[in-house]
Parts: structure tokens; C-alpha cells; sequence
């Protein structure tokens, strides 16, 4: 996949199909304009993803908005679908005010060749949200391209999914919920850091990982969890948090123990992947009752996958 980022100046040489969003999870709904796009194809159409670098509301409400998908992340999910171009759009002062007819002449139509677009129902872009997709379809004869317009991805009960809603899951603990909207497991991809190496003296040893600042993570707790290392996924058991029972300031992070695998994978960037909240996280008396909660844990864990042994 090419990725074009931080640049306001872009250019294709070929047409293209283009999508445009900010696809925070990448959820269900975003699927349905992903896989339409990929239908574009058939006319010879690149496949153009269009997003941001930074969600537009840190700009515009001057607040950290939380994400579902880190940057790295959304990168690595849309090569996955396969994406064959994805551009991420610097949200400037100067592209807040820019006017949305400019935004379809000059990056749709003559930056990216433009000759499909498509979007959701409620789609908005340029300065004061006043582009939509009445306007698209108004400037598409002068620019010489179609409009497709997506309807919203339902849920089993007959809820609209978005973005807004699997956030709201996630941080009510609601991890089963939230996969079913996403269409796959709520991911923390980091980096595995040294910890304090506490559960390799009893016969766990885990990895950690500090998730990037902006990332959405559910409450603190323990998970059932599964790793991804080299091609092979392992059951795990997560603890998110700060880690109260041991002595010492520590980040909030993800520590997994992962079934049947002791290797150093320090420095490796892994996914861990979260399927159900087991308990809240908790201050214990000692190590020794730590130990022995860790141990339940990953009983129950275990008993959770064989319960699904589809998943």
C-alpha cells in the first residue's frame, strides 16, 4: 500500500475511486464504502482511501479526542483490506477554512483524478461543514465524476453503528458489543517493554505494552485476550491498568500473559487482541494473593475459549 501523508499537495497519475472519512475502527460501516470501492476496481479504478492524520476535532474543539485506531494501526488494517492508496490529509488552520468547492476541484478532481466517489448519507467536508453530498453531486458533471452514496451500516438490533457508539461500548466494558460493530477484535498494538518482571518468578511471564496517549482503552481491568506472534495467535489473559499491587508509580498500559509462549519479544511490536472483561483491576494484600488471582484468571480465560471454540 502507498501512503501519503502530512502533504496537502497530492497527486495521482492514474484515476481513481475515491472513499473519504475519518475511519476511526474502521467498523462495519466503514467496511461497506471500503468493499464498494474495491468494486471500482473492475473499471480500472485505483482504490484511494481519504482521511486525516489527526481527527479534526483536536483542531476545531481544541481537545484530544480519544481513537480507536492509532495512526500505525489504521495503516496496517487498510493494507490488510487492500487499500492501494491511503492519505492521510494534515488538518491545518488552513484546510479548516478551506472552502469545500476548492476541496473537490483541486484534491479530488485534479490531485487525485477522481472519477468515483463514494460516501455515507451524512458525509460533510470543507469550512463550516458546508460541503455534502448534495454539493458532490452538483460539481460532479463539471468535474466528470459519479457520486455512490453508502447507507449506514445496521447492527443485529437495529442500531445505527458509528464510531461514537463502539467508543461508548468500549468504555462501558462492553468489549463483545464493541467487536460485534467493528467486525473484529478492539486491538492495542505497541511496542513490548521491560515491566518489573514480577510474573516470570512464579511462572507467568508477561509482556507489556504503554499504548500511545490518544488510544481509546476500555476500563481498568482484566481481559480475555489473544496475541498474534509471527503468523501464529495465542490464547492470553490482559490486565489494563496501572498495576496498584506492586509498589511504584507505573503508566497505564496492557500486560498479557500469553499461554504456552516464553520468548523474548522485547522491542517487537505485537496486537493484542481483546474478546471479554473478567473483573475490574484490583489492589491485593500481597504478591502471593496477586499470584493466585493471576492463576484464576487464566483458568477462566482458558475456560472461555474452549466454551467458544469457534473464536
Amino acid at each position: 500500500m502507498e501512503l501519503i501523508t502530512g502533504r496537502t499537495e497530492i497527486s495521482t497519475d492514474r484515476p481513481s475511486a475515491v472513499t473519504l472519512g475519518k475511519f476511526d475502527g474502521i467498523h462495519r460501516g466503514h467496511q461497506k464504502l471500503i468493499n464498494e470501492l474495491f468494486l471500482a476496481r473492475e473499471q480500472g479504478l485505483q482504490a484511494v482511501v481519504f482521511t486525516f492524520l489527526r481527527p479534526p476535532k483536536n483542531l476545531v474543539d481544541g481537545e484530544a479526542q480519544p481513537v480507536l485506531l492509532t495512526n500505525r494501526e489504521k495503516r496496517a488494517h487498510m493494507e490488510k483490506l487492500g487499500v492501494e492508496l491511503m492519505i492521510e490529509y494534515p488538518f491545518t488552520e488552513e484546510v479548516h477554512h478551506m472552502e469545500p468547492e476548492y476541496f473537490v476541484e483541486k484534491v479530488l478532481a485534479e490531485g487525485l483524478k477522481a472519477k468515483k466517489i463514494i460516501t455515507g448519507p451524512d458525509f460533510c467536508f470543507g469550512y463550516k461543514r458546508r460541503g455534502n453530498v448534495a454539493l458532490l453531486k452538483e460539481l460532479a458533471p463539471r468535474h466528470g465524476y459519479e457520486v455512490e452514496v453508502m447507507e449506514k451500516a445496521v447492527a443485529e438490533d437495529g442500531q445505527i453503528i458509528s464510531s461514537t457508539l463502539i467508543r461508548r461500548e468500549l468504555l462501558m466494558g462492553n468489549v463483545e458489543r464493541a467487536n460485534e460493530l467493528l467486525g473484529y477484535p478492539y486491538t492495542v498494538t505497541g511496542e513490548v517493554v521491560h515491566g518489573n518482571h514480577l510474573g516470570r518468578t512464579f511462572g507467568m511471564p508477561t509482556i507489556n505494552q504503554i499504548p500511545v496517549e490518544d488510544k481509546l482503552l476500555p476500563p481498568n481491568g482484566v481481559y480475555v485476550s489473544k496475541v498474534e506472534i509471527d503468523g501464529s495467535v495465542y490464547q492470553s489473559v490482559s490486565n489494563v491498568g496501572y498495576k496498584p499491587t506492586i509498589a511504584g508509580k507505573y503508566p497505564k498500559g496492557v500486560e498479557t500473559y500469553i499461554f504456552g509462549f516464553d520468548k523474548d519479544v522485547y522491542g517487537r511490536i505485537l496486537d493484542v487482541q481483546l474478546f471479554h472483561y473478567l473483573r475490574k483491576e484490583e489492589k491485593f494484600s500481597s504478591v502471593a494473593a496477586l499470584k493466585a488471582q493471576l492463576k484464576r484468571d487464566a483458568e477462566d480465560s482458558l475456560a472461555f475459549f474452549e466454551q467458544r471454540p469457534g473464536l
